[in-house]
């Protein structure tokens, strides 16, 4: 196993002030101003806001309308919900619409009609409610109402019952025609496909995707060539993280005329690259870099850099014509326990880390040139454990 920890100099851009928002299961949702301040930099809070529940779990920001979306996990309750935050001017949160949800939301995405309205949805992965949800939104206004609901159910627990008594669905992400929805299901060991029915937005379920029994599914991401027009996909990859083997799959997808997804192997690897994962590690978040060459999953309780201090894996993804098509690159320090969730920002050339059990926001640089996550910049303690940290632009 290659462990590495590279420092990389500081960058020094503009003096302007960036924002960070993170998500606390203290129930805050806290804005965070970045800037720099001499040879290093600041980190403070200006705001931090209840209204999204007492288990915040997951953040979605349309930036355009300066719109905070919140899930509330609902731990320990009976339901969960679903917020819309103002973004004021100094950072502060205005509640815009709330509605009372299934329980266990814990990942969503957008996603828009092909034609018609082209109105805009929210989609919610339920983990603790074996379930999927939907919501039509106004993104102006941030009010949405509730659209749809999909439930499942399992005849039997998984291979590993203490984890599969049920199905969890647990990511949502979008395929790059905007033609389907995704939900990596960790109960089931399947990966959910919804077909978006191009007028209404309303979704249709299709076949799943079958994955490794006892493997975890987790998130998920789609990488596409650089400049590709989406009207003509090719070569498109589906790359998932499974949380309970710790292992990284890639597909190469393709779009038949039916209009459904095929995919094919192509990868299987650790998050460990190929080196036995530590007991008790649990892969969690995937990203693929801004440069578009580099696939990001963070390794929680592996304690690879010392106790309380976790791992970020990296691999290097190339052209379809190259062989291979996907290596890994090594291990690099998290800064801290559970990195649950983590955004690279492109306009800053850093990586924000939610650090769930250490109960705090990790910066770190990234290196925009040669892919790889330097020396910590700046961390802040937050109350509570800490599930997710968005940028307000990446």
């Amino acid at each position: 196993m290659k462990l590495q920890h590279l420092t990389i100099p500081f960058i020094w851009g503009s003096a302007i002030a960036s924002r960070l928002y993170a998500a606390s299961y203290a129930g805050h949702v806290t804005s965070l101003s970045l800037s720099p301040s001499g040879e290093r930099y600041e980190l403070r809070t200006l705001s931090q806001n209840n209204d999204c529940g007492p288990s915040p779990s997951w953040l979605m920001l349309d930036g355009h309308n300066e719109i905070l979306y919140c899930l509330d996990e609902g731990v320990d309750h009976h339901n969960g919900t679903v917020t819309s935050l103002k973004i004021n001017l100094d950072g502060s949160f205005t509640k815009v619409g709330q509605l009372q949800t299934l329980v266990g939301p814990v990942a969503s995405a957008f996603y828009t009609t092909a034609h018609g309205s082209g109105h805009k949805f929210l989609v919610v992965a339920h983990y603790s409610g074996s379930a999927v949800t939907t919501y039509s939104v106004d993104p102006i206004s941030g009010h949405f109402n509730h659209s749809q609901s999909f439930t499942f159910a399992m005849a039997a627990p998984g291979p590993i019952p203490e984890r599969q008594d049920a199905p969890h669905p647990h990511g949502v992400v979008v395929d790059p025609s905007g033609r389907f929805v995704l939900v990596p299901d960790l109960g089931a060991d399947l990966v959910r496909i919804f077909r978006i029915y191009p007028t209404t937005g309303q979704l249709e379920e299709q076949q799943p995707l079958a994955v490794a029994p006892g493997s975890g599914p987790r998130h998920a991401v789609f990488w596409v060539p650089q400049n590709t027009n989406l009207t003509r996909l090719r070569h498109v990859r589906f790359f998932l993280v499974s949380e309970l083997d710790n292992y990284l799959r890639g597909y190469d997808v393709t779009y038949p005329n039916n209009g459904t997804l095929l995919f094919t192997k192509f990868y299987e690897g650790n998050t460990y690259g190929g080196s036995t994962p530590p007991t008790g590690s649990k892969a969690a978040g995937i990203a693929i870099s801004p440069q578009n060459d580099r696939l990001v999953i963070s390794n929680r309780n592996d304690n690879s850099f010392g106790p309380g201090n976790d791992s970020i894996a990296i691999f290097s993804l190339v052209k379809q014509s190259q062989t291979p098509a996907v290596s890994f690159l090594g291990l690099y320090p998290s800064f801290g326990s559970f990195p649950r969730h983590f955004d690279i920002s492109s306009k800053d050339g850093m990586m924000a880390i939610a650090q769930q059990n250490s109960h705090k926001v990790v910066v770190a640089k990234w290196g925009m040139k040669d892919g790889t996550l330097g020396s910590v910049l700046i961390e802040q303690p937050l109350d509570g454990e800490i599930p997710a940290v968005i940028w307000s632009s990446s």
